[in-house]
Order: structure tokens, then C-alpha cells, then sequence
């Protein structure tokens, strides 16, 4: 009987021991296949980041695409051949510089002949794209540049899809000014310690950050110094009003307002509360608050915008090293995503000012006989006559087109 079980141990040990090869080798070839595949991933990165290889929307998207190919394709051929002997040298001396000369001359002649294939060959399906590119602008289509394909346009479905990706950039990067919470307010304000900044605002407890700006920027309009000079109260009550916006905006200084009241003139809070929102006195200087319907935002105002966030995010990163892991990683991650939410940003402009146009043509589009015409057209002229009476109002006229 022991015998027996011996020498069926001894059968089964051998056949054991020759299993851990296999498994090694296996991993072995697992492990290097996902190091094969990453260098792919990488060299692929590369290589569609030197040469345009994207689908052209039509002959002359090719030839451009294919020009930018070939100039990229020989500029770095000749970078290659000045800074690879260089390099060379600085690591191996005379042998390290012979060395990167030969590799140099290399790419010098590799990268221009990848560059003149890659171009021909974008030129190619750039002509075979032209007949669809023809088709696709006699039935109304548009070039969709992230997809790149011609689709059907529906201003509608893109408010749509506009809505529901800011949605899924505030819900996943925590929440915002404004809570990131779409629900109604409440029938009952919420109770806060001091309401004196809602009141000035002429806002409830339960404001959203939406309905803040909107009350700050009408406000503003009516106290702002430029526009009222014959008050002598106008630059104290639009300071006043800039420091009840500038707690009421921000998450965490209106959190701290309703729990605790009026912050002390010392602290962080009340500096920063003499700061002015540049979109705001853009708007109120150059009027373009009446012309936003057709034009969206004033650059100028979003750039300082942007610019006063990029001063505060600086800041912000000197004080990582006293940040925890935690909040690091929270910063890090918006940084990250500022560039995509800058796109959303100007597609929903755009959005907005395409609907804008198609509300204010519809009572055209709409006219049922000559009166409603007229009328259609002294409503437009009346509203040019506001807008002309501001700061820059025929410039505005001239960009709108009237």
C-alpha cells in the first residue's frame, strides 16, 4: 500500500516540476507581449503626432494634410541630423558622436521619404473623398471634425448633447459653483446666520449660481461708476455689490457666509471679495450684454476670466506640498480637464447663438402677410438703436451684419 502511494508521488512529482517551466514561460510570454504592445502604442502615438494621418474631408483637406506631412516628415529629418551627433558626443565623446552622426543620417533620409508616402498618400484619399464631400453638401450635410464623417445637423440634438456632457463634467469632477444640482430650490429659503448679501443681490437663500450671476450682472448695469456718474454713492455701492458676489459665487466662502455671517475685513475671504467678476464688467463696459444673444461671451471677458482662474490654480499648486494625497489628486485631475471643459465652453456658445438667431427669424419666417413683415422689421430696428447707443455699438452692428 505505501508502495504503491510512493510511487504514484513520484509519478505525479516530475509532471509537477515540468508544469512550472510551462507557466513561467507562459508568463514570461504574457508579460513581453504587453511590453510589445505598449512600444506599438507608443511608436504609434509618435508617429500620429509627427504626420497627419487623419481622414481628409475633400481634395484640398488632402493636399493640405499631405503638405504638412511632407514639411514635418523633412523638418525633423533635419533636427534629427544636427541633434543626434551632438548628443552622441555629450554621452560618448568622438565614438558617441560618430555613432549619432550614422543614426542621424539615417532619419535625415527616413523621416522626409516617410513624410513624401505619408502626404501622397492623404492626397490620394483626399481626391477619393471629394465625390462624397460633393454628395454629402448637395443633401444639407456638415463635416463633423472629431468623427470625421458628414452628418446630418440637428441644433436641437447638439443642445442635447451639449447639456448632458456638462452635466457629465460636473457630476464627475464633484461639485461646482453651483452644486452641480439641477433640482428646483426649495418652497422654504434656507436659513442662514446673516442675509444681507442676498438681499443686496435681490436673491433668496436658495439661489442658484446661475441666478447670482444673472441677478450681480443686472445690478451691476445699474450702480456701475462709468455708467453713473452723477451718483456719488455709485463706485461704494458697486464695490459693495462686487464683495456680496464675490462670497455668494464661490462654493466655500458662501457655505462659510450662511453658517457664520459677514467675514472679518482681514481674511482671505474678504480680499478676495474686491475682486471684480471680468465677465461681468466687460459686459457693463463695453455693453455687450445686449448683443450676447447673437455673439455669445466677449473673448476678452472669457480670457481674463480664464486668466484670473490660471492665477488662483498657481497658486494653488505652490501649496501641493501641504496638500494630502487626496486633494492633490483632486487638483491635478481639474487641471487635467480644463482644456476639454474651454471646448465645451465655445460649442455651447455656439449653440446658444444659433438658437438665439433661429428664435429671433421664426417671427419672420412666420409672417403672414406684410404687416407682421414691418413689424418684424421695426422690432429689429429698434433693438439696433440700443445696441448703437453703447460703448462699441456700431462695431457690434458691423460684426452682427445689420
Amino acid at each position: 500500500m505505501n508502495s504503491t502511494t510512493s510511487d504514484v508521488s513520484a509519478a505525479a512529482a516530475p509532471a509537477d516540476a515540468a508544469s512550472i517551466p510551462k507557466q513561467d514561460e507562459q508568463h514570461m510570454t504574457t508579460t513581453e507581449q504587453q511590453e510589445i504592445d505598449e512600444d506599438l502604442q507608443e511608436a504609434s502615438e509618435v508617429f500620429n503626432s509627427l504626420f497627419s494621418t487623419r481622414r481628409p474631408k475633400d481634395g484640398w483637406a488632402g493636399l493640405s494634410s499631405g503638405l504638412k506631412s511632407i514639411g514635418k516628415g523633412t523638418a525633423a529629418g533635419v533636427a534629427s541630423l544636427i541633434a543626434q551627433p551632438i548628443a552622441g558626443a555629450h554621452e560618448n565623446g568622438v565614438k558617441g558622436f560618430f555613432g549619432g552622426l550614422a543614426t542621424g543620417v539615417a532619419s535625415a533620409v527616413a523621416l522626409p521619404v516617410t513624410g513624401v508616402c505619408v502626404g501622397a498618400y492623404q492626397m490620394s484619399r483626399g481626391v477619393a473623398n471629394s465625390v462624397e464631400a460633393m454628395n454629402a453638401s448637395k443633401q444639407g450635410m456638415m463635416w463633423d471634425n472629431e468623427k470625421r464623417e458628414w452628418i446630418h445637423y440637428y441644433l436641437e440634438k447638439d443642445k442635447e448633447l451639449v447639456e448632458k456632457r456638462e452635466a457629465e463634467l460636473k457630476s464627475g469632477g464633484g461639485k461646482t459653483a453651483s452644486g452641480g444640482n439641477l433640482a428646483a430650490a426649495d418652497i422654504n429659503e434656507k436659513k442662514v446666520k446673516d442675509r444681507e448679501y442676498y438681499d443686496l443681490m435681490g436673491v433668496s437663500t436658495n439661489a442658484t449660481a446661475g441666478e447670482i450671476k444673472k441677478a450681480y450682472y443686472k445690478e451691476a448695469r445699474k450702480c456701475h461708476p462709468d455708467k453713473c456718474q452723477d451718483d456719488p454713492e455709485a463706485a461704494t455701492k458697486f464695490q459693495a455689490l462686487g464683495h456680496a458676489y464675490q462670497i455668494l459665487s464661490n462654493e466655500q466662502t458662501r457655505a462659510s457666509y450662511d453658517k457664520n455671517g459677514k467675514p472679518d475685513s482681514n481674511s482671505a475671504d474678504a480680499n478676495l471679495a474686491n475682486e471684480i467678476d471680468p465677465l461681468v464688467f466687460f459686459a457693463v463696459m463695453f455693453g455687450s450684454h445686449l448683443v450676447e444673444p447673437y455673439i455669445g461671451e466677449l473673448w476678452i471677458a472669457t480670457t481674463a476670466d480664464t486668466l484670473m482662474k490660471d492665477a488662483m490654480e498657481q497658486q494653488q499648486s505652490m501649496d501641493m506640498e501641504s496638500m494630502t494625497e487626496e486633494d492633490a489628486a483632486k487638483f491635478l485631475a481639474s487641471k487635467s480637464a480644463s482644456s476639454e471643459e474651454m471646448t465645451l465652453k465655445q460649442r455651447k456658445r455656439e449653440v446658444k447663438c444659433a438658437l438665439n438667431l433661429r428664435e429671433k427669424i421664426i417671427l419672420f419666417m412666420e409672417a403672414k402677410d406684410e404687416d407682421d413683415i414691418m413689424a418684424f422689421k421695426a422690432s429689429i430696428a429698434q433693438e439696433a438703436s440700443k445696441i448703437v447707443s453703447t460703448s462699441f455699438g456700431a462695431t457690434f452692428l458691423v460684426a452682427i451684419g445689420f
